[in-house]
Order: structure tokens, then C-alpha cells, then sequence
């Protein structure tokens, strides 16, 4: 999945939110009963899961990178790294955002339209840090092995 096919879906899903909490509030708001269950500390023991998996992923990700430039002594993989750095990143800055909502909701979310945003930012940060988890696992298996075909 290209990057752009991963925004215009974030930016699809924001849309969503929006027009759903506008016009259908209840559909994610807390009398959405398992979106009143999820959006607490359930959401962050799922991004908890998420970011210690894959924070260890990109570390492997980085060590690997480093060995295939010390092997040939060429950098060669800033690019990627960049990429993967920016992943990592981006993924503590999500898990942040979550404990807000989280946090924020029960203080703030008085009106249905208002746990309905909260909902749905929810799922937004959730779908975001899948997008993320796909786009790093399309990055390993584009890692090739060096070794020569016989043929």
C-alpha cells in the first residue's frame, strides 16, 4: 500500500467521524455500547500491544540496515531508515494522542455528538497505527536476501 492510498484512507475515515457524529451521533456514540467499553483503557492496552511489537520490529528493522552497510561499507538505506524512524516516531506520538482521548473523554464528552468525535478519534488512531504496522511489514519482506541465483 502506497502512502497516498494510506491518507486518503485517514482522510476517508476522518470524513466519517465527522459527518457521522453531525448527523448520526449514536452510531459512535457511547450508546454504541462497545465503543463506550473500547474507548478507555482497553484502546490503550491494544496501542500499548501495537507499539511495543513494533517499535521492537523497527529496531531489527535499523540493526539489519546497519549490517547490509557495514557488509558492502556503503549507506545506502537512508531513505528507508528515515522511513522507518518517522514510523516509530509517528507511533509513540498516536499512543500519546490515545492516552488524551482517553483521558480527556470522560471530562469532556458530555453530549453524544461530543463521544461521538471521541469515539471515532479513537478509531482513527487505531486504524493509523495499523496502516503504519502494514506499511513496516511491506518494508521487511521488500528486504531481500543476498543471496546468488543459480541459473
Amino acid at each position: 500500500m502506497t502512502s497516498s492510498v494510506a491518507y486518503c484512507l485517514l482522510i476517508s475515515a476522518a470524513t466519517a467521524v465527522v459527518v457521522l457524529s453531525a448527523t448520526s451521533p449514536s452510531i459512535l456514540g457511547d450508546s454504541n455500547e462497545f465503543l463506550k467499553g473500547f474507548v478507555n483503557h482497553e484502546l490503550l492496552n491494544i496501542l500499548g500491544v501495537i507499539i511495543a511489537i513494533t517499535i521492537a520490529s523497527t529496531a531489527q528493522i535499523h540493526l539489519n540496515f546497519n549490517q547490509l552497510e557495514e557488509k558492502y561499507q556503503k549507506r545506502g538505506f537512508q531513505r528507508a531508515r528515515a522511513g522507518v524512524q518517522r514510523a516509530a516516531y509517528v507511533l509513540v506520538w498516536l499512543f500519546v494522542l490515545g492516552v488524551l482521548v482517553v483521558v480527556s473523554k470522560p471530562l469532556m464528552a458530555r453530549e453524544e455528538w461530543v463521544q461521538s468525535i471521541f469515539n471515532g478519534s479513537a478509531l482513527i488512531i487505531l486504524l493509523w497505527n495499523l496502516l503504519i504496522l502494514v506499511s513496516l511489514t511491506q518494508g521487511v519482506f521488500a528486504i531481500k536476501s543476498d543471496v546468488k541465483d543459480d541459473g
